[in-house]
């Protein structure tokens, strides 16, 4: 059986989301083993001060994150989930549904 390192995996998406508890990071982690599926997750589920944050801290340090392809992989994922999130939003608004975000 192949053994995960969670920490690892806990480092690869602080480096992506660096104002998300750690604690939050590795509960996530353990459920699901996927850097990209938690960084999904807690974009998702962070509030939006956090996440606007986020992108600032990473904006600030591109080339640490360019030069490491998970975490580069993963910060492209993490743009990916906030596009489709805001368009989703928009979406919601522009037709008036009733639909909870």
């Amino acid at each position: 059986a192949q053994s995960v390192d969670i920490d690892s995996l806990v480092r690869q998406v602080i480096e992506v989301l660096p104002n998300i508890p750690e604690s939050e990071i590795r509960a996530d982690l353990m459920r699901t083993k996927d850097t990209t599926q938690t960084i999904y997750n807690l974009v998702k589920t962070a509030p939006k001060d956090l996440k606007k944050t986020s992108k600032v801290a990473v904006a600030k340090s591109p080339n640490s994150v360019f030069k490491d392809p998970v975490a580069r992989a993963n910060m492209l994922e993490l743009k990916k989930a906030e596009l489709i999130a805001e368009g989703r939003r928009k979406y919601i608004e522009k037709h008036g549904l009733n639909v909870e975000l």
